[in-house]
């Protein structure tokens, strides 16, 4: 489906309500040419996907017209000809109205932003499922539906005619179902605000009975005008796309896309438009002086608005202008009165990065109505264009060429691109990290993919640049698929590269994607313990059928790794599926508990939301899987000889030093990026944190999660685990104080919880993989 596109439209990472956007008739207006050409390149990417689909949707529809009025051999044959052409028509047109709806989910503060988000996006699933505006499908083009007629006669056309229309019909109440929530949420806000205007009007003017009924019929009207317009737009779009993907998006629990509603001035305007037919011309002049009035006050609240967001950028800024600074510092080695003058001009390129943003910002909040700004006050962050951003301001990309020589200049860029080869390497490994315990590769696969996965990751590498970063394993597997099929197939065998496109699809993840919506609708159900039993036997053959997929790769991989016999698999393959259903049973309490008590207070008519509820949780799961079991060790060692087993474990060990590599990389990476390390030193922090996860590794887990190394927030946390001493040895004496300062007391704090996680391990004599509950486990998003 269409989930990557949201990624542009996703809240911004402090929690707070996304800045207000332009109207869509901004949003379509064309992007910076470097946006544009790789947009552009994009969508043609996407038409052959969007081709393939309406030719097909076409054949089915010469089916239906054939099953609905019988048609020659003859007749067949000129429609099936008649809708290719039809295709090929629309398509033309299709092309740049497609690129114009893209324009409207891509960052406009930020170029390399909005590449970035393209880069993530898939032509077989943007192509076929994007709605586009002002699109007529082939179906219901003009010359496809005069061929149709005249190959039909006025008899039979008309009967198509009438069941087409019954059709469409059925799909239009579909539709309109679909849309109310978004429908109604978007009304709301609207809504509240013409209700605070009509009451201030009340209370500034000397107004009759019957004009304020009149105001209040005026508001309702004109929020029936405005939604009707919005839901017919969306109406057409959804209408344009064939039966699946319009059953794709119809499947989620809330329309996606953008209501858009007049704001700001043009808000301000059509209001007075539907004032002005109900009072006289006085009462709206006197509207006009009253609303002035109120907007002169407005000006300190819009003003403090835009504080929170000013404060932050500052301080966002300063701490990587500081970084910047204490790189260059630290790799020319500059006197004390060169680091204050580039210390100087930093501050003076941040205030002038202010300066300009804070034009945009005082804008956007203006377009809030009054109510929205009491609404969301204090929870509104505008965010900075990267364009805008100090260290893109003249007055530090000019500055510093007075400040700096041009030889030095060189030396930085020089260790910019280094460090950005690290971090597109610690990416990429850690991509191939966590596919691997699906794709179970060899040491050899692992060191020809890396290469291959390093370049797909270049686009989202400049995320870790910024200072709050995050991934999740789903996005760096959708990132992979971008990978031409032919560089992995020569590397990978059947199997894997099965799993392969299993895991790259946009469609693999989780079971995140498949998860009820809680605030959907639900029936009462007549037998509340026949409900709860059925609901967790869903849920068991769920776990069952997700630990299998993970647990088989164990079996192909023997398979594969040792040519085993047929009969020999056979015994893998039973006892795999034997240790699943044995690692199973300490879920199946536990789960069994947790949903029972999570429906105590329900009643027949919200079990099933209650129900729903529980399938989102991630319930506990065993530290060990079921490749750790006696079962599964046992069946090991007696289908393989002991030749064969110390090959298997090489090939496993390999994979779980790799892992931790790349792990140690992710966290040096995270270090290196605050405090701009030079290779040597990031080698030595790699190796040491490598040292300590060894050790702790199971600890982090489970005190954290599966994949706390791709999250800003966790990746230094085994740093803490590294003997001051030996950072002191690595680093440089002030590398190590702004370490000591700003990266390691949020790492000490998280040590210590996994530090007590290690020791009652150690005191009850567990492996590290023993067998106690955790709240994380396979692949996917954490």
């Amino acid at each position: 489906m269409i989930k990557l596109l949201l990624l542009a439209i996703v809240l911004t990472g402090n929690g707070g309500v996304q800045a207000q956007t332009p109207s869509r008739a901004e949003l379509k207006k064309p992007l910076p040419e470097a946006v544009e050409k790789v947009l552009a390149d994009f969508v043609q990417l996407c038409a052959p996907e969007k081709k393939k689909q309406l030719t097909a949707h076409m054949e089915e529809v010469v089916r239906t017209i054939d099953t609905t009025v019988k048609l020659t051999p003859e007749e067949k044959l000129a429609l099936q000809a008649e809708a290719k052409k039809a295709v090929e028509t629309t398509m033309k047109a299709w092309q740049p109205l497609a690129l114009m709806m893209m324009r409207t989910y891509l960052s406009r503060t930020s170029d390399s932003a909005a590449i970035r988000h393209i880069a993530m996006w898939k032509p077989d699933v943007a192509g076929p499922n994007e709605p586009v505006e002002d699109w007529t499908p082939p179906d219901e083009d003009e010359a496809w539906l005069a061929a149709l007629k005249a190959t039909l006669g006025e008899a039979r056309y008309a009967t198509w005619h009438e069941a087409d229309a019954k059709a469409k019909q059925q799909v239009d109440k579909e539709i309109s179902s679909h849309l109310e929530r978004w429908v109604r949420e978007s009304r709301g806000p609207m809504n509240e605000d013409l209700r605070a205007r009509i009451e201030l009007m009340t209370k500034k003017l000397t107004l009759s009975e019957a004009q304020i009924k009149a105001l209040n019929k005026a508001a309702e009207d004109l929020l029936d005008r405005l939604c009707n317009a919005e839901k017919n737009r969306a109406t057409r779009m959804l209408r344009t796309l064939p039966p699946e993907a319009r059953e794709n998006i119809m499947g989620r629990s809330y329309f996606y896309i953008r209501f858009d509603r007049p704001r700001g001035a043009a808000w301000d305007k059509t209001w007075d438009e539907v004032a002005s037919k109900e009072l006289p011309a006085e009462l709206l002049a006197q509207w006009h002086k009253a609303d002035q009035e109120e907007r002169a006050k407005a000006e300190t609240e819009v003003t403090d608005m835009i504080k929170p967001s000013e404060q932050q950028a500052e301080q966002q800024m300063e701490m990587t202008m500081s970084a910047e600074i204490d790189s260059m510092v630290a790799a020319l080695s500059l006197t004390k009165e060169r680091q204050q003058a580039l210390e100087k001009l930093s501050k003076e390129a941040i205030q002038d990065a202010l300066k300009v943003a804070r034009k945009g910002w005082l804008q956007q909040a203006k377009n809030y109505s009054a109510t929205e700004r009491k609404r969301i006050r204090g929870n509104v962050y505008f965010g900075i264009n990267d364009e805008q951003h100090a260290i893109k301001q003249p007055t530090w990309t000019e500055g510093i060429k007075k400040l700096l020589s041009e030889a030095e200049r060189t030396r930085m860029a020089t260790d910019n691109k280094q460090r950005d080869q690290r971090t597109s390497l610690a990416i990429s490994r850690a991509c191939l990290a966590e596919m691997d315990r699906i794709l179970v590769l060899t040491q050899e696969q692992r060191a020809k993919l890396e290469p291959v996965v390093m370049e797909a990751m270049q686009p989202i590498t400049e995320q870790r640049r910024q200072q709050y970063w995050s991934y999740n394993a789903t996005q760096l597997f959708q990132t992979a698929g971008k990978v031409k099929e032919e560089k992995v197939r020569s590397i990978l065998d059947g199997v894997q590269l099965k799993h392969w496109r299993e895991l790259t699809s946009v469609n693999n993840n989780s079971s995140r994607n498949n998860l009820p919506d809680v605030n959907g609708n639900f029936p009462e159900v007549p037998d509340m313990e026949a409900a709860i039993s059925q609901h967790m036997y869903k849920m068991f053959v769920a776990e069952r059928s997700k630990t299998l997929a993970a647990m088989m790769p164990q079996v192909e991989e023997a398979t594969r790794l040792l040519s085993l016999p047929e009969p020999a698999i056979a015994r893998l393959t039973t006892a795999a599926k034997g240790a699943v259903e044995a690692s199973l049973e300490q879920w199946r309490k536990y789960t069994e508990s947790l949903v029972h008590q999570s429906v105590q207070t329900a009643t027949p008519k919200n079990l099933l939301q209650a129900l729903a509820g529980t399938t989102r949780a991630n319930y506990g799961r065993s530290e060990s899987g079921p490749q750790d079991s006696e079962l599964w060790k046992m069946a090991l060692k007696t289908t393989l000889t002991e030749a064969q087993q110390k090959k298997l474990q090489q090939v496993t060990d390999e994979r779980q030093s790799y892992r931790l590599k790349a792990m140690a990389a992710m966290s040096a990476s995270e270090l290196d990026r605050r405090r701009k390390l030079s290779s040597d030193q990031c080698a030595k922090i790699e190796a040491a944190i490598q040292k300590v996860l060894t050790t702790y590794l199971p600890d982090i887990e489970r005190y954290m999660s599966g994949q706390w190394f791709l999250q800003y927030y966790y990746a230094l946390v085994p740093l803490a685990g590294v003997a001051e001493k030996e950072l002191q040895e690595i680093l440089t004496p002030e590398q190590w104080k702004l370490s000591k300062e700003r990266d390691l007391p949020d790492a000490m704090q998280y040590w210590e919880g996994v530090k007590n996680y290690h020791d009652q391990r150690i005191k009850r004599g567990a492996r590290a993989n023993g067998n106690q509950i955790m709240f994380n486990g396979g692949i996917g998003d954490e």
